[in-house]
């Protein structure tokens, strides 16, 4: 049985490569323009100042023989301590969740109280501790004022070393996993 290639090419490895790269790339742009209007919505909307809201904020995750890098896509600091960190992505919210907990439970010498996933049009706060949601919608991500309140009751427990290692197993599964959309999907 013969396949026919899209244009331009002589094999079926060679397409299936190029179209996978277009859609990676594509799916990174996207990644882009999300990130930058949640950066934008946090400022203009929620209360944050530009020194509260860090973005591609990258830290080491070592196991094993393996030191490997990692990054929320904005972490949110308030009084120099960090509260909240946001992963952006495509496709369905639900299934960045644990992604988001691992993060915010690496990132720092304790578990960062609260993440957030979100698509740019909606998104799911989390509660670190328990990596359960707590709310949903774009308009429920915390404001300055919220995340305040919402940390004075918070714990900032580190992780038992058991827990820590099975988390980095975690965070470093899905980074290794390079998500690709096709529009219209």
């Amino acid at each position: 049985m013969e396949i026919k290639l899209p244009d331009g090419f002589d094999n079926r490895e060679e397409a299936i490569g190029s179209i996978i790269k277009k859609e990676i790339e594509a799916g990174e742009s996207a990644l882009v323009v999300i990130k930058k209007g949640i950066g934008e919505f946090l400022l203009n909307n929620k209360g944050y100042s530009k020194d509260e809201v860090e973005a591609d904020r990258e830290f080491d995750v070592e196991t094993g023989n393996e030191k490997c890098k990692s990054k929320a896509d904005i972490v949110v600091s308030i009084d120099g301590k960090r509260l909240m960190i946001v992963k952006c992505s495509i496709g369905a919210l639900v299934s960045r969740e644990r992604q988001a907990v691992a993060c915010a439970r690496l990132m720092d010498s304790y578990q960062i109280p609260f993440a957030v996933v979100t698509d740019g049009n909606d998104a799911i706060l989390l509660d670190t501790l328990t990596g359960k949601a707590i709310n949903e919608g774009i308009e429920k991500i915390p404001s300055r004022d919220e995340l305040k309140e919402m940390t004075e009751k918070a714990e900032f427990r580190e992780l038992s070393p058991e827990r820590l290692e099975k988390e980095k197993r975690i965070l470093l599964a899905f980074d290794s996993i390079k998500c690709s959309i096709i529009h219209g999907e």
